[in-house]
């Protein structure tokens, strides 16, 4: 009898335990995927540029110009930080990879830790899961560990990936190498991620966290630019981006400078968990208790639409014509760094498909890719938006009113097709603008060409993500951004690989020229807006007279 109690005491104390760790699973299975893809990602990018740059610059001859070329470029350093001993493979590969993967790793981490912490609590999941047998800082402890087990899928990932690199002939660096560049690479997603932690408690909702841990990463950045292009180095002292780049993985590794991070992450991680025991949807910078009411704009589902989302689209704007005016004020710098040197020209020239064309238009062209990106991204997260509004229950208040399911749609539709032909007239102007004082005699005409060449592939995006959002709504978002996850893998990829065109064809970034090194192609891009406009038409109609669905 007293076998058979204890045998139910220690069952029940197992389930007891197993419950315990249910928000920790929770997270876990919410970040792993991602992390894991993502890892896989940066294994590709750091293949294809280590590989790259041995088949590239075989010759001790050709690696010494190209250090001489990019030794002193002062905009390249602010990008990519101070160059060390790039011309070895493992030097070019850290300075051309690891702070692209710390900036993508501090992007998605901050983004995904708000979104456990305040996201979940805004949603009202965090009240059920707090009813039960735990504690608000055993909740966030929870979370947290969750989180982490995504970082470790992270490094495992990418470590399996870069010993497999270094494995190439050409590339040759040790396993022990490859598993320190891949801890340096993940540094910086683990920081944020404290870092997100630790917003999503001080601040009231998930977007001002988010907007915060944002702002802490730019001016971390900004110390570690101004550190790599001044005299003042000592600044890489202070900000954990300057530590990570201390690191010095593959070429001359620095493994002290993992005890100020190891620091800084259990640091931001206790403080987060000691701030936790608050209020249900508490926060240490509380929000405005009352604000004074007015009806502007709300007379019109095109003007509720416009009120709602225009916060979110300025900051995106703005940031994208930031991004197109710093791009060029570098181009005369970045055009003297290669100029010298015709490897490091025919380089360029086979990444935008353009041979006959001069420095600064090839270089022009790369900048334009990569605004391209970042307005796919914009309406990628558009798409995030849209459905945001159903699966919170937002738009059932609205359709219980005189407010039809297609007016509402369309007027999303098209405020964020607007915002995407915004995003390339501002492309145009901010490279414009950069260009003004520089002489390279390129006319504006050629500029409002590329920009709106430049948001054909973001149209595709979009459009796919409404069709989905008809068809597969609680995968919407995720299908928008898997496009253009999937469009730069292969656009990565076929740069050094020659890959077979029915795979290459799939990717919305293979059909785009890349003006203004090459001339757009229109008959081109006409296709694909058309069809991003049926794309359109064929999710309105299914979303229309489908039941809406929650999360």
């Amino acid at each position: 009898m007293s076998a058979s109690v204890s045998a139910v005491a220690a069952t029940s104390f197992k389930r007891f335990a197993w419950t315990q760790t249910i928000i920790s699973r929770f997270v876990a299975r919410r970040t792993i995927i991602a992390a894991a893809f993502w890892a896989l990602l940066f294994g590709v990018f750091v293949a294809s540029k280590s590989a790259g740059y041995a088949a590239a610059y075989p010759s001790a001859v050709a690696r010494a110009k190209l250090a001489v070329s990019f030794g002193n470029n002062i905009g390249l350093s602010a990008l990519f930080g101070a160059p060390h001993a790039i011309n070895t493979v493992a030097g070019f590969t850290v300075w051309n990879t690891l702070n692209v993967m710390v900036i993508v790793g501090g992007i998605w981490a901050l983004m995904t830790a708000t979104k456990a912490l305040r996201g979940e609590e805004e949603s009202g999941r965090w009240e059920l899961l707090l009813s039960g047998q735990t504690t608000a800082r055993r909740a966030c402890l929870n979370a947290l560990a969750g989180l982490a087990s995504g970082l470790l899928v992270m490094y495992a990932v990418a470590a399996i990936a870069f010993i497999v690199i270094g494995k190439i002939h050409s590339v040759d660096f040790s396993a022990s190498a490859g598993l320190f560049f891949a801890l340096a690479a993940m540094s910086g997603a683990a920081i944020f991620m404290a870092v997100g932690a630790l917003t999503a408690e001080l601040m009231p909702t998930r977007s001002q966290a988010a907007g915060l841990a944002a702002a802490i990463f730019g001016f971390f950045f900004v110390i570690r630019a101004v550190a790599d292009i001044t005299t003042l180095h000592w600044l890489l002292w202070i900000t954990p981006l300057g530590w990570i780049e201390k690191l010095q993985p593959l070429y001359g590794s620095r493994p002290i400078w993992l005890i100020p991070i190891a620091s800084l992450i259990l640091a931001l991680s206790v403080l987060t968990v000691l701030i936790a025991q608050r209020d249900l949807g508490d926060s240490v910078f509380a929000d405005r208790g009352a604000a004074k009411s007015h009806l502007r704009l709300l007379n019109s589902s095109l003007g509720m639409s416009f009120r709602l989302t225009r916060s979110k689209a300025i900051a995106w704007l703005v940031a994208i014509a930031f991004g197109a005016t710093f791009f060029g004020l570098l181009t005369k710098s970045a055009v003297s760094a290669f100029s010298g040197s015709s490897s490091i020209q025919n380089r360029l020239q086979s990444i935008v498909h353009a041979t006959q064309s001069t420095g600064a238009l090839v270089f022009l062209g790369v900048v334009f890719y990569l605004l391209m990106l970042l307005i796919m991204a914009m309406a990628a997260s558009s798409i995030s938006g849209i459905r945001e509004d159903e699966s919170e229950g937002f738009l059932d208040n609205l359709l219980v009113r005189g407010v039809s399911r297609m007016r509402w749609l369309l007027s999303r539709v098209f405020l964020g097709i607007i915002t995407i032909v915004v995003a390339g007239l501002l492309i145009s102007s901010g490279v414009g603008l950069g260009l003004i004082h520089q002489s390279f005699g390129i006319s504006f005409s050629l500029l409002l060409q590329s920009g709106l060449n430049a948001i054909v592939p973001a149209l595709f995006v979009f459009g796919v993500g409404i069709m989905a959002l008809g068809f597969l709504p609680r995968l919407a978002s995720a299908i928008a951004y898997a496009v253009i996850a999937w469009s730069f893998l292969i656009s990565i990829v076929s740069s050094g690989i020659n890959l077979n065109h029915w795979i290459s064809d799939t990717s919305i970034l293979q059909h785009m020229a890349l003006a203004p090194a090459a001339n757009p192609t229109w008959n081109t891009n006409l296709i694909i807006v058309a069809v991003s406009l049926v794309f359109i038409i064929i999710g309105a109609l299914r979303f229309n007279s489908r039941d809406l669905q929650g999360e």
